[in-house]
């Protein structure tokens, strides 16, 4: 009797040493490959580093232990994507962000930022002073009224 419980705490001191636990399904080596696998469970739009349901997704955890174990198994990390793309397909995939979807929101700004001075330049008038106004009035006056101040002489000169 002696003989099988020594048996029996053997087996499940191996069995726990051998089995991951939740921090080695969540490290970083595991989330690194993750980050590159879709979720597949069909709530969400993450990739396999996703916490729904506190974590227990019904496919990123399983996932992550997958990956866990290619890389206990020494598997690279392309190797890994890869396999998950044979069982899956190609739309499993997720790549890095391209250097275009960085420049794409500070590209637009400043193509707003130089639309606003445009349309500023364009459209914007600052009042002239008041003396420069009066005087580009006289001017503007003189050419349209010049045949009446001639007139307005002739008409002072009668009254005397």
């Amino acid at each position: 009797m002696r003989r099988g419980k020594s048996s029996f705490l053997l087996l499940a001191a191996a069995a726990l040493c051998l089995a991951q636990t939740e921090s080695q399904i969540t490290s970083d080596e595991v989330r690194r490959v993750a980050r590159h696998v879709s979720c597949q469970c069909g709530s969400c739009s993450e990739d396999a580093n996703c916490m729904m349901s506190s974590g227990q997704c019904g496919f990123c955890k399983p996932a992550r232990t997958k990956i866990f174990k290619m890389q206990q198994a020494g598997m690279s990390d392309k190797d890994i994507t890869d396999d998950f793309m044979r069982e899956y397909g190609p739309k499993i995939y997720r790549a890095d962000p391209s250097a275009l979807g960085w420049m794409v929101p500070y590209g637009t700004l400043m193509i707003g930022v130089l639309v606003v001075i445009w349309f500023v330049r364009r459209y914007y008038h600052p009042a002239a002073a008041p003396a420069q106004a009066a005087a580009a009035g006289a001017a503007a006056g003189d050419d349209a009224l010049g045949k009446y101040k001639d007139q307005i002489e002739q008409d002072l000169a009668h009254l005397d």
